[in-house]
């Protein structure tokens, strides 16, 4: 059985997809419990043959188009899927109770490549016709959803994508999630997971920021950024940069600059030496959140803020090529698959 390959899927219906769709924030993937889900109307769906299709998420001048497959659970255990991100157990746990108790529609997991002529010629063809889904998701994000016509494209394309190596960009909990299942089922050869996959450049790849709560000592927190850090006031928000931390304390803006070149992550550094030695707990952000709201948090408790830049993306291939992993929270891309665009087809037919 190949590695990526097409899939049979219920699409969800035009008219319900506004209704039924919705965005990957929204789903209950965090640690605690988590909420009941409606049972699903199955006539909100058309059922389609084995298919691959090409998925595009717009909004303001970002725009991400990728190719949705099944990938085969091998790929993972053997290594041509590979993470950079390391999870948390019981948020993992928490996924496995969560899809064994309900019938909440799959996210897909979001995946990375070097993309190849038949990805590159199939995404031109098919966006050139008309799409069988468009309409406005959650947060105002168009989605377009496009079946790739059955025969030598789609055997090609998938082809393809089977001789590639891939990387996660989102979805680590839930691979980890699937693989559990996976194993919990007898290790069935059959099993895969719904994947979206870009082109390397295909994502907005961003950092998460780091907010400790306060009353921090402004005093003793510079005591533990010296040794590692060049600490300097910044007449402005600072961009961080790779090597380059912004800092914003007791109402000021300054760069935090490691004093000498480590393999280590940037983030990695921060938390070992100045972090981890704080009794405060540390608020995590992606960057979208907005920084005049966090540092807004900061002159409301005393706090202190970090801004970090992402890891090259490089670094991030390197990382998963090493078979080594980035402290969770490390890297944000998106925008963000939805769930309920497609749930796949069994052979039982549900």
């Amino acid at each position: 059985m190949s590695t990526v390959r097409p899939f049979p899927a219920r699409v969800v219906r035009p008219e319900w997809a506004p209704r039924l769709v919705t965005g990957l924030a929204e789903l209950p993937e965090d640690t605690g419990t988590l909420p009941p889900i409606a049972p699903v109307d199955l006539s909100a769906y058309d059922e389609s043959e084995a298919a691959l299709y090409v998925y595009r998420q717009e909004r303001g001048d970002l725009s991400c188009t990728g190719v949705v497959c099944e990938v085969g659970v091998g790929a993972f255990v053997d290594g041509q899927v590979r993470g950079h991100e390391a999870v948390q157990a019981q948020r993992v746990e928490s996924l496995v109770h969560h899809h064994a108790t309900t019938d909440a529609p799959p996210a897909l997991v979001a995946l990375l490549h070097h993309a190849g002529p038949a990805y590159a010629r199939t995404v031109e063809e098919v966006c050139a016709t008309a799409p069988i889904l468009d309409f406005t998701g959650p947060r105002g994000v168009r989605q377009l959803v496009w079946r790739v016509p059955p025969g030598s494209a789609t055997r090609s394309l998938a082809d393809e994508l089977a001789a590639s190596d891939h990387y996660i960009a989102d979805g680590h909990h839930r691979v980890a999630a699937a693989l559990a299942v996976w194993r919990l089922g007898g290790e069935p050869p059959e099993a895969g997971v719904l994947c979206v996959v870009h082109p390397m450049d295909g994502l907005r790849l961003s950092a998460f920021h780091r907010r400790v709560f306060g009353p921090v000592d402004t005093a003793a927190l510079v005591g533990l950024l010296a040794p590692t850090f060049v600490v300097a006031a910044a007449p402005a928000p600072p961009v961080p940069a790779p090597g380059t931390i912004g800092l914003y304390a007791d109402g000021r803006w300054h760069t935090a600059a490691i004093r000498s070149p480590r393999a280590a992550l940037d983030v990695e550094v921060l938390q070992s030496e100045v972090l981890d030695r704080l009794s405060q707990p540390v608020e995590i952000a992606p960057a979208k959140t907005l920084v005049e709201e966090l540092t807004r948090r900061c002159d409301s408790d005393e706090g202190v803020l970090f801004t970090l830049a992402p890891p090259p993306l490089e670094t991030l291939t390197s990382l998963a090529d090493a078979d080594a992993v980035m402290p969770p929270k490390t890297t944000y891309f998106e925008p963000k698959p939805c769930a309920g665009i497609f749930r796949r087809l069994s052979a039982t037919g549900r």
